[in-house]
């Protein structure tokens, strides 16, 4: 499976850095044909391969830009027994996290965010357009105003692009957002377009970056102001230098990072739940929480009467 790919993918990257190493005069189609026969390398189309060199050479020139394969899942849905969310909080530890619940009127707007009425203090003004005061200061008032209101996706990926800012080339830290009882609202209505987000690359970024709608981009641009990420080229070579990184940070483009991971809850024996298609499915890792005996040392006897004075 995936997780497989990926252990394979990392050999053939730590391999590739070593050929370099032994000989930092080779080009990455020379280092290619050495190993040829040698790894598993001749199982991958070449568009990947090359891909994976360039991250090789970046590797050696810069150590701290090297894109790790995530150790951890980054999209997991926990279901079984009671406790889910104790089990993810113990996971998750003392990192960020976001947690939203998924109920049957929850849509794309209340998970990622939409243009809503707000109201905002703005100075009084005369009939002239002088704004009154009263000593010394603007008099204000609250006026309903339209804009637009990131919810619980949207801050979670911001948050997680700051952080990658913020690394300095290190690696960033983590990002959780955590979605509980995800089967109870309709996922197909809630993710809408970020479906195709959840398709995460062997490096953990998303495969298919999708466009931002204006009124997204316009917010996005806004929260990404002034911030830059130095390990841009790394994550470019995985889109074939398509630079991904300037578009997601003038809000133009969606791609999930791989340190934003996103973990849910599922609530089994409930049979009025909204079923999950299987395109939905295989985009998640499933991991079964077995009830727990608590430790007590309880046990059930049968065919034995107690007696009490």
């Amino acid at each position: 499976g995936a997780v497989g790919i990926r252990t394979i993918n990392k050999i053939l990257l730590d391999e590739f850095i070593d050929e370099l190493k032994k000989n930092p005069k080779l080009s990455a189609e020379q280092a290619r044909n050495n190993l040829s026969g040698k790894s598993d390398i001749d199982k991958f189309e070449y568009g990947y391969n090359s891909t994976l060199l360039t991250m090789a050479k970046m590797a050696i020139e810069n150590e701290s830009d090297v894109l790790d394969v995530p150790r951890k899942t980054l999209q997991q849905i926990f279901y079984g027994a009671p406790g889910k969310s104790y089990s993810i909080a113990e996971l998750i530890g003392n990192n960020d996290i976001i947690r939203t619940p998924f109920h049957p009127d929850s849509d794309y707007s209340t998970f990622v965010g939409a243009y809503k009425p707000t109201t905002k203090d703005v100075p009084v003004r005369a009939a002239s357009g002088q704004i009154i005061e009263e000593n010394g200061e603007p008099i204000k008032e609250s006026r309903v105003i339209y804009e637009f209101v990131a919810h619980s996706f949207l801050h979670a990926y911001v948050d997680a692009w700051k952080k990658y800012a913020a690394s300095n080339g290190e690696t960033p830290a983590s990002e959780y957002l955590v979605i509980e009882e995800i089967n109870r609202g309709n996922c197909a209505q809630i993710f809408g377009d970020l479906f195709q987000l959840l398709d995460r690359n062997d490096c953990g970024f998303s495969d298919y970056p999708i466009k931002a709608d204006d009124d997204m981009r316009r917010h996005l641009k806004k929260a990404f102001d002034g911030i830059s990420i130095s390990q841009r080229d790394s994550i470019n070579a995985l889109y074939r230098g398509r630079d991904v990184i300037q578009e997601v940070l003038e809000g133009k483009s969606l791609l999930l990072p791989n340190n934003l991971f996103i973990w849910a809850s599922m609530n089994t024996s409930d049979q009025s739940l909204f079923p999950i298609d299987s395109a939905f499915k295989r985009r998640w890792d499933w991991k079964y929480m077995p009830i727990s005996n608590a430790r007590k040392g309880w046990r059930i006897v049968l065919g034995r009467e107690e007696q009490y004075d």
